[in-house]
C-alpha cells in the first residue's frame, strides 16, 4: 500500500502566536502626560501649603476647628483609622489571590504590587526629605506630607485595581478612590495629618497608577483582555468629573471665607471638600485611561506561564 495521502491542513506548518501588539506613540504621550498633571498636582500641593504662609495658615485653622468642634468624633475616627489599613490591605491580598487563580493574571499583579511598594516608598522618601519652613504659623515644624495612612490605603486599592481585568477596573477604581478619601478624612478629623498631606498623597498614587497602566499596555496579558469598560467608564467619568468640580469649587470658596472672612468651620469644610475632590478628579482621570484599548486575538486554551 502506498503512503496515506496527506490532508492541506496538515500539511500547513504550525500557527504561530500573533505577537502582542504595543500601544502608539499618542497612547504612550497621553499617559505620561497623566502622569505629569499628577506630579504638577503634587508639586502645587507642596508649594502651596507647605512653602507658603497662606497654606499653612488654612492647614493650621483646619487642624484647629477639628479640635474645637470633631472632638467627641476622635475616638470612632481612630478605631476607624486604625481598621482602615488592615482593612484595605486585606481587601487587596485577596482580591489580587482570585485574580492569580482564576484569572492567571501573573504579570499585572506584579505590576500592581510594584505600583504600590512604589507608591509607599516614595511617599517616605519625601516625608523624610521635604523640609518645612518655620513661618511662625504651625506649632509643628516637622514636614508630614503625604500621609503614610492615605499612601497605604489608596496604594492597596490601586494594586487591586491593576491587577484585575479590564472590566472590573471601573468599580474598583471608585473602590480606591473611597479608601483615599474615607482614610484621609479619618487622618484630618483624628488630628494626625494635615488635609494637605492627604491631597499630597493622593497625587503621589494617582501618579504611580498611571504609570503602572502604561506598563500594562506593554504586557500580553493586557492585549488578550478583551472585556470592555464603555458603559461602566462613561458613567464614572462623568458624576466624578462633576462631582469633583463642584467639590472644588466649594472648597475655593470656602477658603475665601476663611481667609476674609474668618467664619468659623469654613477652613475644615473646604479642606474636606478639597480632599473630596481631588480624589473624585484623580479617579475619573485613571478611568479616563481604560478607552482605547488594545483587541488581540482570542486566547487560546492552553497557554504558556511566561506570557502571562
Amino acid at each position: 500500500m502506498g503512503p496515506a495521502p496527506v490532508s492541506a491542513a496538515s500539511a500547513l506548518p504550525p500557527e504561530e502566536p500573533t505577537p502582542a501588539r504595543r500601544p502608539g506613540v499618542g497612547t504612550v504621550i497621553r499617559h505620561l502626560l497623566g502622569v505629569g498633571l499628577m506630579i504638577a498636582g503634587l508639586w502645587a500641593t507642596i508649594e502651596l501649603f507647605l512653602h507658603r504662609s497662606a497654606g499653612q495658615q488654612i492647614d493650621e485653622t483646619a487642624l484647629a476647628e477639628v479640635s474645637n468642634r470633631l472632638q467627641r468624633y476622635t475616638a470612632q475616627s481612630s478605631s476607624l483609622l486604625n481598621a482602615l489599613p488592615a482593612i484595605s490591605a486585606g481587601l487587596a491580598v485577596a482580591g489580587i489571590l482570585i485574580v492569580l487563580f482564576r484569572r492567571h493574571r501573573f504579570a499585572p499583579a506584579l505590576v500592581g504590587v510594584l505600583v504600590a511598594v512604589g507608591a509607599n516608598g516614595s511617599a517616605q522618601l519625601l516625608k523624610s526629605t521635604l523640609v518645612k519652613p518655620n513661618l511662625g504659623i504651625q506649632d509643628a515644624v516637622l514636614n508630614s506630607l503625604p500621609s503614610g495612612h492615605t499612601t497605604f490605603a489608596m496604594a492597596a486599592g490601586s494594586a487591586l485595581f491593576l491587577a484585575a481585568p479590564r472590566r472590573w477596573r471601573p468599580g474598583l477604581a471608585i473602590l480606591m478612590c473611597a479608601f483615599a478619601v474615607v482614610t484621609g478624612v479619618a487622618t484630618v478629623i483624628n488630628g494626625w495629618h494635615r488635609p494637605a498631606d492627604v491631597v499630597a498623597a493622593i497625587f503621589l498614587v494617582s501618579a504611580w497608577t498611571i504609570l503602572g497602566m502604561l506598563v500594562l499596555r506593554f504586557l500580553p496579558a493586557e492585549n488578550r483582555d478583551e472585556s470592555g469598560t464603555r458603559f461602566t467608564g462613561l458613567l464614572v467619568i462623568p458624576l466624578f468629573t462633576i462631582f469633583g468640580l463642584f467639590l472644588g469649587f466649594t472648597a475655593l470658596v470656602t477658603y475665601l471665607v476663611s481667609t476674609y472672612q474668618h467664619y468659623p468651620g469654613a477652613a475644615l469644610l473646604g479642606s474636606l471638600c478639597l480632599i473630596g475632590a481631588v480624589g473624585m478628579l484623580c479617579t475619573a482621570l485613571i478611568v479616563c485611561f481604560l478607552r482605547g484599548g488594545l483587541r488581540a486575538p482570542v486566547e487560546r486554551a492552553y497557554t504558556k506561564v511566561w506570557t502571562y
